[in-house]
């Protein structure tokens, strides 16, 4: 009887995703959940350029894999649109101009090479151009990612953060300088919301500065201090990985680094 109305429930909340390889598995743990937190390389910045463009299959969704709506505005944490999921496609933000191809759905990719019996759910919470305290406790961001995160569960298992943000405040010496207690802050909220001590965060690394940039060395540092004394959190090398201007990654890029990102999460 209890099976019967988990399955009503199911239907009725999630009409919008068809059958067949974009099915949520109907044992909760074959469905792993990831957050996918920070800024624009993480909303996707990918095929942003009319130098780095997008390829033919590039909106064509990905089987096995689901992305969560409803995602709020910076300073707002009032949804847009419906929070059901649907299948995943590029952008996976849907709420900005500035997203494009990003690094969630190739990170996916990678991770159901090992676990084909899974399907991946990800749920967008990033935003360009934002700052750790737009995004950390206490802010409507902050107040939506918990809120989705929450739904999410219902569904499945939320496995991870992908994390990478750190641009914007190596703007400013202060925010550099704080940037590392911050996410530390951020990281123990979202754990304690969530009721998940243990939460793993794949904290991605910065890109190389164009030149010698001390606040931004700082932050990189920072991101790096934090992943190493975390347990069960990882670092996400940057190294190596084409820019598109100073701070963006463009497509190839950023398949490259879901891949890395994948990585990590195998060698946690």
């Amino acid at each position: 009887m209890r099976r019967l109305a988990v399955r009503r429930w199911r239907l009725r909340h999630f009409p919008a995703c068809p059958r067949g390889p974009w099915s949520i598995p109907e044992a909760r743990e074959k469905f792993d959940l990831f957050l996918l937190m920070g800024q624009s390389n993480m909303a996707g910045f990918g095929c942003i350029r009319a130098d780095d463009p997008w390829q033919a299959d590039d909106f064509d969704p990905v089987p096995g894999v689901l992305v969560l709506g409803g995602q709020a505005k910076l300073k707002d944490s009032k949804r847009r649109g419906s929070i059901r999921w649907r299948p995943a496609s590029h952008p996976l933000h849907l709420n900005q101009r500035s997203a494009g191809f990003g690094l969630g759905l190739p990170f996916a990719v990678e991770l159901r090479k090992e676990t084909p019996g899974h399907s991946v759910g990800l749920i967008p919470c990033a935003w360009g151009g934002a700052p750790i305290q737009s995004l950390g406790p206490g802010s409507p961001s902050f107040q939506n990612t918990v809120r989705r995160a929450r739904y999410a569960e219902r569904f499945g298992v939320l496995r991870a953060v992908l994390w990478h943000q750190g641009e914007t405040d190596a703007l400013d010496p202060a925010d550099s300088a704080a940037h590392a207690d911050r996410l530390r802050g951020l990281m123990h909220a979202m754990r304690g919301e969530l009721d998940q001590p243990d939460l793993p965060f794949l904290i991605g690394d910065l890109a190389e500065p164009t030149r010698p940039n001390i606040d931004h060395e700082r932050v990189r540092q920072g991101l790096r201090a934090v992943a190493e004394e975390d347990r069960g959190s990882r670092f996400v090398e940057a190294a190596g990985l084409e820019k598109v201007d100073s701070v963006h990654f463009g497509r190839d890029a950023l398949i490259e680094f879901g891949r890395r990102y994948a990585q990590a999460w195998r060698q946690r």
